[in-house]
C-alpha cells in the first residue's frame, strides 16, 4: 500500500462528501493534523481507525485498504487477504515509528538535561568557587569532577543514540540524518575540534590568570624597616605609631617585632660604676629571633611560644643562664630594666634609663647563641614578650620605639595600595647615598624587583591573548559558515525538492538547522567532555567554551544555511538534472 495513493483516496473521498479535514477529525475524534498527515502521506492511521473512516467516507474497507474504487461486487479471498494484510503492516509500522519517535524524545531529553546540569555546574563553579565545590566532602556523587565527566559521558552516550535511531530510520518526519552519515560525522569531528582549540585557548588564559593569582604565594615580597641609607635593620629607633600601623594594617603578614632592653637582677644599679649584664629581647614571636624553633626550647609543663603573642610576665633564659644561676622552670625572677634613650633623633649615641622593675616567671630554657641576630649585636640572655614591654612603656608613660620589624606583604597584588599606605606613615625609600646616619627607622626596604617584572609580564600576556578574543569568535562563526556551506552544497536539490512540495523557506530553514543542531550539541559535548580529559581546568571554562562554541558555530551555520535556502527551485532543479 502505497502512503501516496492512500492519502489522495482520503482526500478525494472526503471533498466528495462536503467534508473539510477539521469535520472529518471531529467524526473520528482526532486532530485535524492527524488527517493532514494522511492525506499528505506522512502517516497512516491506526488499524482500528480504518473501519470508521471507511464509514465517514461513504466506501468499502476494502476500497479503502486498495485506496481505488472497487467496480465488482465479488472480490477474490486472495486479494482481500493481502490488502488487509498489508493495511496491518503499515499500521504497525507506523505504530513503531511512534514508539521510535518517544524514544529518541526520550533520549534528546536526557541529553537536555545532562547539558543543563553542566552549565549549571559550570556557572557555579564560576561563582562558588572550584576549591569549595572539591573539597564538599559530604555531597552524594563523590568527586565532582569524576562526576561532571560521567556526566558528559551520558549526554553523548544518550545524543549518540539517539542519532543511530535516526540514522536507521530515514522516514522519521522532518530529520533524514542517516541519508548523510558522513557529512554529519564531519560536522561533529569538526565541531570537536573547534572546541578543543578555544578551551585550550580559554586554557591559557586561565592558567596564566592563575599563576597571576598565586605569584603572592610562589614569590613572596619582603619587607624590613631599616635606617635611611640601608647600613642598619636593627637596633633602631621604629616609631609607636609605626609599629601600631603595621599591627593593624591589611597589607601585612607574618609581622616580626623587636624591642631590645639590658637588665641587672633584683634591683636598679647605684653608683656610675656599676654596669648592666644582661642583654633583653622582646619579641612578638619565636620568627622573630631566627634561627630557633620550638622544638630547640626545654617548656615548663603546658606552657609553648604563645605566650609570646601575650601581655603576660613570663621568659625564656638561655641554658648558660640557666644552669649558672640553678633555675628551675616555673621559678621567678625579677629584673630590672633599662630601656635605651638618645637626647635628639639626628644624634646615633644612645645610654641607658632604667624603666621598671619587673618579677617573670621562668617557662623555658634553651641555647639563645643560635639568634640569628645583626652583627652588631648581642646574643640575648632572656626573651620576653614584646607587647609585655610596650605595655609597660605605655604604664611608665615613656615614647615607645621598636627596635626592628620585618614582615611579608599580605597580597603583592595589592603592591601600589601598601606603598600608599606605608608612604602615609611617612616611610621612605631606602637611599644608600642618604646623608642621614641615625638610627632613625623611617625607610622601607622591600625586595619586590622579581615580583612586579613578573606580575607585568603575566598581566601583559593576558592582555594580549583577551585582546585577540573577539576574533576568535569571529573565526568560529567563519568556520561555522564555510563548513556548512561546503558540506550542505550538495544538498541544494533536496531543498529545491522541499521547497516545491510546498514548504516555505522558514519551515525548509528549520528542516536543516534542526539537523545540524543535533550535531553540533553532540560535537560539542564530546569535544568539552575530550578537552576535560586532556587539559583540566574542570567546571567554569569547559562549560563556557561548549556555550561560545554553540553559539558562534550555529551563528555561521545559520548563515550558510540562509544563503542555500536563497537559491531558486528551478535553478537548483535544472543543475541536479
Amino acid at each position: 500500500m502505497d502512503n501516496m495513493a492512500f492519502g489522495k483516496f482520503i482526500r478525494d473521498s472526503r471533498k466528495e462528501k462536503g467534508l473539510t479535514q477539521r469535520q472529518l477529525a471531529q467524526m473520528l475524534h482526532v486532530s485535524d493534523k492527524t488527517v493532514s498527515k494522511w492525506e499528505n502521506g506522512a502517516g497512516f492511521p491506526d488499524i482500528k481507525l480504518l473501519e470508521p473512516l471507511a464509514v465517514c467516507l461513504e466506501v468499502s474497507l476494502l476500497e479503502l485498504m486498495q485506496s481505488e474504487r472497487v467496480k465488482e461486487t465479488k472480490i477474490d479471498r486472495s486479494d482481500a487477504e493481502q490488502a488487509v494484510a498489508a493495511s496491518i503492516s503499515r499500521s504497525e509500522q507506523a505504530e513503531e515509528r511512534k514508539r521510535l519517535i518517544w524514544k529518541v524524545k526520550l533520549l534528546l531529553s536526557a541529553c537536555a538535561c545532562g547539558t543543563f546540569y553542566l552549565i549549571w555546574t559550570g556557572v557555579r563553579y564560576l561563582y562558588v568557587g572550584g576549591e569549595k565545590m572539591r573539597v564538599n566532602e559530604g555531597a552524594w556523587y563523590g568527586d565532582p569532577v569524576t562526576f561532571y565527566v560521567w556526566a558528559g559521558l551520558l549526554v553523548i552516550l544518550c545524543g549518540a543514540a539517539a542519532i543511530y535511531i535516526l540514522w536507521k530510520n530515514e522516514r522519521l518526519n522532518d530529520v533524514k540524518i542517516g541519508r548523510h552519515k558522513v557529512k554529519g560525522a564531519l560536522t561533529i569531528l569538526m565541531d570537536m575540534l573547534v572546541v578543543l582549540l578555544l578551551h585550550t585557548y580559554l586554557s591559557g588564559i586561565a592558567n596564566n590568570q592563575e599563576q597571576l593569582t598565586r605569584l603572592p604565594e610562589l614569590l613572596p615580597v619582603h619587607a624590613f624597616l631599616t635606617c635611611a641609607d640601608g647600613s642598619m635593620q636593627a637596633g633602631l629607633f621604629i616609631r609607636e605609631e609605626v609599629v601600631e600601623s603595621l599591627l593593624s594594617s591589611e597589607y601585612v603578614k607574618n609581622l616580626e617585632l623587636t624591642v631590645r632592653l639590658e637588665a641587672v637582677l633584683g634591683e636598679f644599679l647605684s653608683g656610675e660604676e656599676k654596669k648592666t649584664d644582661l642583654y633583653l629581647e622582646g619579641v612578638n614571636s619565636l620568627d622573630a629571633l631566627g634561627g630557633i624553633t620550638e622544638t630547640d626550647i626545654v617548656w615548663n609543663t603546658g606552657e609553648d611560644q604563645t605566650f609570646l603573642q601575650g601581655t603576660e610576665a613570663k621568659c625564656i633564659v638561655s641554658e648558660e643562664l640557666f644552669e649558672k644561676n640553678g633555675w628551675k622552670l616555673g621559678e621567678k625572677i625579677t629584673l630590672a630594666q633599662y630601656y635605651y634613650e638618645r637626647e635628639d633623633e639626628k644624634t646615633i649615641w644612645t645610654y641607658m634609663v632604667p624603666l621598671e622593675e619587673t618579677t617573670y616567671e621562668i617557662v623555658g630554657y634553651t641555647d639563645l647563641k643560635n639568634v640569628d641576630l645583626d652583627i652588631y649585636m648581642a646574643y640575648p640572655d632572656i626573651v620576653l614578650p614584646f607587647h609585655m614591654i610596650r605595655k609597660t612603656f605605655f604604664r611608665q608613660e615613656i615614647p615607645f620605639f621598636a627596635d626592628s620589624a620585618r614582615f611579608d606583604v599580605a597580597n603583592t597584588l595589592e603592591l601600589n595600595e601598601f606603598k600608599q599606605e606605608m608612604k602615609e606613615l611617612s616611610l621612605k625609600n631606602v637611599s644608600p647615598l642618604s646623608e642621614d646616619h641615625s638610627l632613625n627607622g623611617d625607610a622601607l626596604s622591600l625586595n619586590d624587583s622579581v615580583f612586579i617584572n613578573t606580575a607585568t609580564h603575566l598581566r601583559r600576556v593576558i592582555d594580549v591573548v583577551r585582546a585577540f578574543f573577539p576574533f576568535v569568535l569571529v573565526l568560529i562563526v567563519c568556520v561555522g559558515y564555510l563548513v556548512t556551506l561546503l558540506l550542505l552544497q550538495s544538498r541544494r536539490n533536496e531543498m529545491a525538492l522541499l521547497r516545491s512540495l510546498g514548504l516555505g523557506r522558514w519551515k525548509c530553514f528549520r528542516i536543516f538547522f534542526n539537523e545540524q543542531l543535533i550535531l553540533v550539541i553532540t560535537g560539542i559535548v564530546a569535544g568539552s567532555v575530550f578537552s576535560v580529559l586532556l587539559q583540566g581546568n574542570y567546571g567554569g571554562s569547559s562549560v563556557l567554551t561548549g556555550c561560545l562554541v554553540g553559539v558562534c558555530y550555529m551563528l555561521g551555520n545559520g548563515l550558510a544555511l540562509w544563503k542555500l535556502m536563497k537559491v531558486s527551485v528551478m535553478e537548483a532543479l535544472f543543475q541536479a538534472d
